[in-house]
């Protein structure tokens, strides 16, 4: 194996230019004057932080969509979990020849591409909520609510909580189950005392998966959103992307976003020390 090590070279330089470059970039612009659309005079400084606690109005919209963020995040988060977690169980337990497919078929949305499958929520079946507000003379119009946010969260990001679930459940040694019923517990029982402790790593796996793509979203809150529901991910885009944005704030934002996605992987190992539901 140790002959085969060089292998492994090119993916460590991928990692080098697409994630640890990257990664130091935004920290030198985060806490610096450095503009990298046009090279100056460099020096250290916290002008971002100070630009945020500074300007009131920019601090309650920061705030505001880091709410918007941590609330509708956690929120979807545990719809998946209370959807998912079903189907992972009766995958995991159905003795069919079909089965495969059907996981195939969970998995088969992941392949396309996500803002087209937003923009199918927003133009097709959300206008449907605007067809019958205009006939019938009443606002149900999903768009612009934090129903509608949900809504596609949800369905962006359900396969994320069943797969490590499913996994988990799907390699559980079923013999600990008959050894529960044979001691005279109850199907009840036996979830609690049995199965959920031991799919635990899968539940919190696919939490973190869940979770973190849906705090870092811009795209579907900005189109679900009606631009009336702004996210962290979106400040961050605004900061990056608009002629009047301010790419050291958007930096910063953008740092305090990977601590938070750090502290949650070091929670994640501490359940799943071998990685084994990491997908």
């Amino acid at each position: 194996m140790k002959k085969l090590k060089f292998l492994s070279i090119p993916y460590f330089v991928w990692m080098l230019i697409l994630v640890v470059l990257p990664s130091i970039l935004v920290f030198l612009v985060a806490f610096s004057d450095l503009n990298i659309f046009n090279l100056g005079s460099f020096s250290l400084n916290f002008d971002s932080i100070t630009y945020i606690s500074d300007n009131e109005t920019v601090r309650e919209i920061i705030l505001r969509a880091t709410w918007n963020s941590i609330r509708l995040s956690f929120v979807a988060t545990l719809l998946c979990l209370f959807i998912g977690y079903p189907i992972a169980y009766f995958l995991a337990n159905l003795e069919s020849e079909w089965k495969n497919f059907i996981v195939v078929l969970i998995i088969l949305p992941i392949w396309s591409n996500m803002l087209l499958r937003i923009m199918a929520w927003e133009k097709v079946l959300f206008s449907l909520g605007d067809y019958l507000s205009t006939n019938l003379g009443t606002d149900i119009s999903i768009i612009g609510t934090d129903t509608g946010i949900l809504i596609g969260m949800v369905s962006m990001y359900l396969p994320f909580m069943i797969l490590p679930i499913y996994t988990i459940l799907d390699k559980m040694d079923k013999s600990l189950v008959e050894a529960s019923h044979d001691l005279g517990a109850n199907s009840f029982v036996t979830f609690y005392k049995v199965i959920f402790p031991l799919s635990l790593s899968g539940v919190v796996s696919g939490v973190i998966m869940t979770l973190l793509p849906a705090m870092t979203a811009f795209a579907l809150p900005q189109r679900l959103g009606g631009g009336k529901i702004n996210l962290l991910g979106n400040m961050i885009e605004h900061y990056f992307m608009e002629s009047t944005g301010n790419l050291n704030v958007g930096s910063f934002l953008s740092i305090a976003l990977m601590v938070v996605i750090i502290i949650m992987f070091v929670g994640l190992l501490k359940f799943d020390k071998e990685g084994e539901t990491l997908l």
